[in-house]
């Protein structure tokens, strides 16, 4: 059986899978927002809006249109 290593999502150029893998982080953040009872929950959340914020600039580098600089977009990213 060939285990292939996992690919950090700020490695691929493809729009559609960071756009997809965005929208995760979007949700999980507003799933766990006002509920980070624990050290692992709040440090969770950091680590999405983390991410979110990364995946959101290389889309913007990408040029992948709207979504990338859309203003709303990004104050949900950096207000969770």
């Amino acid at each position: 059986m060939n285990q292939s290593a996992p690919v950090s999502p700020l490695a691929t150029s493809d729009a559609s899978t960071l756009k997809a893998d965005l929208a995760f982080f979007e949700a999980r953040l507003s799933l766990a927002s006002g509920m980070a009872d624990t050290s692992y929950q709040r440090a969770q959340s950091k680590v999405f809006q983390v991410l979110g914020k990364a995946l959101a600039e290389r889309l913007s580098q990408l040029g992948a249109g709207p979504l990338a600089t859309d203003p709303a977009r990004a104050r949900r990213v950096e207000r969770a």
